[in-house]
């Protein structure tokens, strides 16, 4: 194994040394072309209180595949999803989700590794149809309390159906992301999600203007071939309706500042036995982003809310301890991003190598209403991140008449 790794990491400095900077064009059919998506991070997750459990993420995601283009809408790519967490020698073989519980049957030695699988067809200018590996590169369009932002280098992402539509004052994403399959008599649960999330925006491409965005995700567990004597389906829900109003070239031709107000859901459709049946929470915030900066600064007050793939400060149930609930959750919320791009000499899209400094921000505020006696305080995550996409075109196939 320890070879095979040697390998790897010698075929990811053979690729970033002739990595060429031709992208897939439509000109570029009947090709096979080789990608290297990489993320090396380090993220140190200093949380207090019992609300969330603090961690440090150090490794790489690594995620060589295999592309070949039929034509200029339709690609097939077949390829590994590799990550390794530095001084961990044994990972789960479940799909990882977030940072998984440890279990020490069922391993993978050294790195974790999936199978990676996409058919991608462009249906036309503004349709877009994905199997296998689906896209979450814009983290569906969710706001940060409903998907963290982490996800893109701990989790093995998402894998199912994807239609996106892009239109000039419409976008949308709807995606099932099926996570857990459930053979006959299984004693594991069916699990996935179906979402459906977009943006209405009034400007189209004028430097000012409205823009409403909504979503749903609803949760299923449980299934007809499910061996489980408990309850036989539960379902959830999270979602969101938001409204932002952004203001284009504010200092210069690349920045923009943007005024957002978001209201966001959690729901028990059937049988859940979390402690909530609903819950609510408001979310409104301030987010400047240029070529090189983002920053969001915001509020955040909540009643009985659980979201399942944000980040637990955004919850009301303390994660070290279930007995603990915050009937009301308030905090100030602040996130930074510095990107670096790390490639602006070369012939290569500066876009693909980013070298990126984060930071997010949790000031959880005393609303003296939890058993759990602890002062208000701040809470904080800090890392750096790497990410490169270096891609080369193998082979073009001749066109047999």
């Amino acid at each position: 194994m320890k070879k095979k790794l040697v390998i790897i990491l010698a075929l990811f400095i053979f690729v970033e040394a002739n990595a060429q900077s031709e992208d897939l064009t439509p000109q570029n059919e009947h090709t096979l072309s080789l990608n290297v998506p990489v993320q090396i991070f380090w993220k140190n997750n200093e949380y207090k209180r019992k609300i969330a459990y603090g961690y440090t993420l150090g490794g790489f995601r690594l995620i060589p595949n295999l592309e070949y283009r039929l034509n200029k809408n339709v690609s097939f790519s077949l390829g590994a999803n590799m990550l390794r967490y530095w001084g961990a020698d044994e990972y789960g073989r479940n799909n990882f989700i977030s940072v998984p519980y440890y279990t020490d049957t069922n391993t993978q030695k050294l790195l974790h590794l999936k199978p990676y699988f996409r058919f991608d067809w462009q249906i036309n200018n503004n349709l877009n149809f994905v199997m296998g590996n689906i896209k979450t590169e814009n983290s569906h369009y969710l706001p940060i309390p409903l998907y963290n932002r982490e996800f893109a280098y701990s989790s093995d992402g998402e894998e199912g159906l994807q239609l996106i539509y892009k239109g000039k004052y419409w976008t949308n994403d709807a995606w099932l992301n099926w996570q857990n399959f459930n053979f006959y008599n299984d004693v594991d649960r069916e699990s996935f999600d179906l979402g459906t999330s977009g943006l209405l925006s009034t400007a189209g491409n004028l430097p000012m203007g409205l823009q409403l965005d909504y979503s749903f995700i609803w949760h299923h567990n449980g299934g007809e071939l499910d061996t489980i004597t408990t309850l036989d389906l539960d379902h959830w829900a999270n979602g969101h309706f938001g409204m932002n109003f952004h203001i284009d070239n504010v200092f210069n031709n690349s920045d923009a500042l943007t005024f957002s107000l978001n209201y966001l859901y959690s729901k028990d459709m059937k049988n859940s036995t979390l402690p909530f049946k609903s819950g609510h929470a408001w979310f409104p915030t301030i987010n400047y982003s240029s070529a090189t900066w983002n920053a969001t600064l915001g509020y955040y007050d909540s009643k009985d809310m659980i979201t399942f793939y944000g980040t637990n400060f955004f919850s009301n149930i303390a994660q070290r301890d279930k007995n603990i609930t915050y009937p009301k959750n308030q905090m100030l919320y602040a996130n930074i991003q510095y990107d670096i791009m790390i490639a602006k000499d070369m012939q290569v899209s500066k876009s693909d190598y980013i070298l990126s400094i984060v930071g997010e921000f949790f000031y959880k505020l005393d609303d003296k209403n939890s058993i759990e006696k602890e002062i208000k305080g701040l809470s904080f995550g800090t890392g750096l991140i790497l990410a490169a996409k270096p891609k080369f075109q193998l082979y073009r196939f001749k066109k047999l008449n």
